[in-house]
Order: C-alpha cells, then sequence, then structure tokens
C-alpha cells in the first residue's frame, strides 16, 4: 500500500473517491459514509437521478462530451465544506477543472487495482457504455493508461487487489482518522 498525502490544506472531512470502473468505488463508498456517519453521493447516481435518465442511456442520447459536461456540473454543484463521502464515475480525472474542484471539496483516494483485475470485476456488467466495443478488454486497458497519471495524483492511493470492501474501508478509516484528529 502506498498512502501519499499531497494536499494536507484542507480544512473540511469529505473524502472523494476516484478510480476506475470495478475500482469499487460505489460499493466502498456507501459503506465508509455508513461508518464514518457521513453524507453520501453518488456522482453517476446524482446525475441519473437528476436525468431522469441512466448512464447508459445519457451516453446514447447525447454522448461521452455532453456526459462529462454533466459530471462537471455536478461536481460545482457540491459546495466546499461539507462533510461527505463522494464515489466519482472513473472519468472525473479526465478534466482538470474536475481535479481542481475535487481538490477544493476533500482529500482524494484513488481505489487502484490493474487493468486484469478490473476487468475480470466488470467484464460481466453490460451497464459500461465506455465498454461496448468489439474490444472490451483492450478499450479498458486504453482508458487506464490515458487516466493511470491523473489518478496518481491523488491525496493517497488504496490498493484494491484482493482485499474485501470492508478491509478497503477500515484502510480508509485509518487514515481518515489520522489526518482529522
Amino acid at each position: 500500500m502506498e498512502n501519499t498525502q499531497k494536499n494536507s490544506s484542507l480544512k473540511n472531512r469529505t473524502i472523494i473517491l476516484t478510480g476506475m470502473m470495478g475500482a469499487g468505488k460505489s460499493t466502498v463508498g456507501s459503506i465508509l459514509s455508513r461508518k464514518l456517519k457521513l453524507g453520501f453521493i453518488d456522482l453517476d447516481s446524482l446525475i441519473e437521478e437528476t436525468q431522469k435518465l441512466t448512464i447508459p442511456e445519457i451516453f446514447k442520447t447525447f454522448g461521452e462530451e455532453k456526459f462529462r459536461e454533466m459530471e462537471c456540473d455536478t461536481i460545482c454543484g457540491i459546495e466546499p465544506g461539507k462533510n461527505l463521502v463522494i464515489s466519482t464515475g472513473g472519468g472525473i480525472v479526465e478534466s482538470k477543472k474536475n481535479i481542481e474542484k475535487l481538490r477544493e471539496i476533500g482529500r482524494i483516494y484513488y481505489l487502484h487495482a490493474p487493468h486484469d483485475v478490473l476487468y475480470e470485476r466488470i467484464k460481466n456488467d453490460t451497464k459500461r457504455p465506455l465498454l461496448m466495443t468489439k474490444d472490451p478488454k483492450a478499450t479498458l486497458k486504453e482508458i487506464l493508461d490515458r487516466r493511470k497519471m491523473k489518478y496518481e495524483c491523488a491525496d493517497f492511493k488504496i490498493d484494491t487487489v484482493k482485499k474485501s470492501a470492508k478491509a478497503i474501508v477500515n484502510e480508509i478509516v485509518e487514515i481518515y482518522e489520522k489526518i482529522n484528529s
């Protein structure tokens, strides 16, 4: 496990989970928010609720670029200073503006897993619009390669390989309590 704090000046206690699809952001975020008694926002679910469409429907109807605008608008609507757990979509890091906004809101935790592990976790999931290609495994690798350096800019990196959601949550709680004590 590698945990490197890169942003120690933050005043609030918001936890932001980033990482590729299949990293466990939604599952870990939900458990983490209950354990720490913080509010929980799953950005993809919030966008679906606001738009009254699923993420695949948004991609099909409006395209990825419009979805990324919705993602940015949603992030920009979150006030800094709220103590939350936020699970982001995997592509949130594609926009420099999003990363800057996330840094204003809280500390970023990158849930990391290598390409092969991620693919095994999501290979049967038919709700991943970016993977609706002839070779989803290769597509996933291309996306990960493109985003990798942006994910690595997180305040903390949490390895999720061969760990249960509960173990990942406990690891984040340990960091959270140490930096917020």
